[in-house]
């Protein structure tokens, strides 16, 4: 009895005072609120600061992340040359795309050598040739220009690949990521004093902070500034509403709590699952690689004044989903980030926006195809031929075998289209199936000859029978490694690696 009662007493003190905390809680993020909106000063946390001054030539180097040596580096094309990363000129990204090569830099090899970057550093005006994607080299005179632009801070937390439908070319994520901003220093300096006694605050003698989490509508009404507005995932064929989630979570930092700064680290945390429209190229199925692409794009501002960066940690945590290769029916190689320069089609000519592509590229596991379609074709047509083994005049026996290893590739043949799109251009699969018919037919017209000739011309009749004994069947495997080879010679970056290595790529 005694501890049923402690038990019900301490349900009871839960109950009590446990939506009281929480009434405290919303209370301290109300009044921050309501401070703000009757601020008589510039509401600053409602704009879009340039707050990183920039004094370069309009472009930076692209970089990728070593996950053995924990650090970024430059990254090179094929033929060792520098690659351009992002672009901070609207007028030099009307010639100037994110991906293009450096070729020259002052009629000099660039190499980025120190002695380059000190050049760089103290000119105004440089010459450059690039090497662009369309495999033209172009020169530009391009001139330093001071600006300052504001940051979106990308921070992927999760992503998982559900599945991948090629028939409709769609592909399921599920994306767990943030953009933060950090308002600190002089420009933020009254948006920092509001927190001081309302989110900042005394209790009971000693300080304490806390953390508010807004929903999307209690932060509309706050009016700050969204750090990932109007940033935009392109290509969303469908979305899930029900497991949609979005908040914003402001977080204190002040000196009287023990930290080394002032601060408000604010964030946009973003949950979903999307169905994104991708460009399959199957020409090499069932022996393909495919590249999976998500693209953020900044919907509101132009590159010069907002640009996408991503944290180190989005890095680190990609390179921990490749290890764990968790696709079904897919091998995931390897992942890139790449920056583009995104120019909306409803907008002005020169105008691009700043945009982040992720690439995941993935190789599909083949050995379904291989044991449990290509096999057992094989393995009809070997029936098929078989028939020639058969006397000819025996041609009802011949024939029925020849019509029933026919129908049996019909029926595979439904069930890889129930699977694919209707492409105007042959797979590798499709190649096969169209040779297997082929030779499945041969056999019923020589069934049919080798009757007729048994009967007038018994040594052409045994010329022919002899001829599809030893070469049929071996002339249909030929063909078959044929095709395969000349696919992934034709298509080498869509197909599998072994194939490619088969066949010498």
């Amino acid at each position: 009895m005694k501890k049923k009662f402690k038990i019900y007493l301490s349900l009871f003190f839960i109950i009590l005072f446990f939506p009281i905390k929480s009434l405290a809680s919303s209370i301290q993020c109300d009044l921050f609120v309501d401070n703000l909106l009757s601020s008589p000063l510039d509401h600053e946390w409602e704009k879009i600061v340039g707050d990183i001054p920039l004094n370069n030539f309009g472009f930076i180097l692209q970089f990728d992340w070593d996950d053995k040596s924990k650090k970024t580096f430059f990254r090179k094309d094929n033929n060792g040359n520098y690659i351009v990363g992002k672009i901070y000129n609207l007028d030099l990204a009307k010639d100037l795309k994110s991906g293009d090569s450096i070729i020259n830099f002052n009629n000099e090899k660039f190499t980025n050598s120190k002695e380059q970057k000190d050049i760089l550093k103290n000119e105004n005006k440089i010459k450059v040739e690039f090497f662009n994607q369309k495999k033209e080299n172009f020169i530009l005179d391009i001139e330093r220009k001071e600006s300052y632009l504001t940051d979106a801070f990308l921070q992927l937390e999760d992503i998982s690949i559900n599945s991948i439908d090629q028939k409709t070319g769609i592909y399921e994520v599920r994306l767990v990521y943030n953009f933060s901003k950090n308002y600190t220093g002089g420009a933020y300096k009254n948006f920092n004093d509001i927190a001081d006694g309302t989110i900042i605050y005394d209790d009971n003698g000693s300080w304490n902070i806390e953390v508010c989490i807004f929903t999307e509508e209690e932060f509309a009404r706050s009016k700050m500034n969204d750090p990932g507005f109007q940033i935009k995932i392109l290509n969303i064929a469908k979305k899930d509403n029900d497991l949609f989630d979005m908040h914003y979570k402001l977080t204190p930092y002040s000196t009287k709590f023990g930290n080394d700064f002032n601060a408000l680290y604010l964030q946009k945390n973003v949950e979903g699952v999307y169905g994104i429209k991708n460009k399959f190229n199957l020409r090499a199925f069932p022996f393909d690689r495919q590249k999976i692409s998500l693209e953020l794009i900044d919907g509101r501002y132009n590159l010069d004044a907002r640009n996408i960066f991503v944290s180190k940690r989005a890095h680190i945590f990609l390179n921990k989903y490749v290890k764990k290769n968790e696709i079904l029916g897919w091998d995931l190689i390897e992942y890139e980030l790449n920056p583009f320069q995104y120019q909306n089609p409803f907008h002005m000519e020169n105008e691009f926006s700043d945009g982040l592509r992720l690439d995941l590229f993935i190789e599909r596991k083949h050995g379904y195809y291989v044991f449990k379609v290509i096999v057992p074709i094989i393995l009809i047509l070997l029936i098929c031929w078989g028939s020639v083994w058969i006397d000819p005049k025996e041609i009802e026996s011949r024939l029925t075998i020849t019509i029933v290893c026919l129908l049996s590739l019909i029926a595979y043949n439904f069930v890889i289209d129930s699977e694919m799109p209707k492409l105007e251009y042959l797979t590798v699969m499709d190649w096969i199936i169209l040779i297997s018919y082929i030779y499945a037919t041969i056999p019923n017209f020589l069934s049919i000859a080798s009757f007729q000739l048994h009967k007038t011309n018994l040594s052409m009749c045994e010329r022919i029978e002899t001829y599809s004994k030893r070469y049929g069947f071996l002339s249909y495997i030929i063909i078959i490694f044929v095709i395969v080879a000349i696919n992934a010679n034709l298509n080498p970056e869509n197909s599998s690696a072994v194939i490619s290595w088969m066949v010498g790529n």
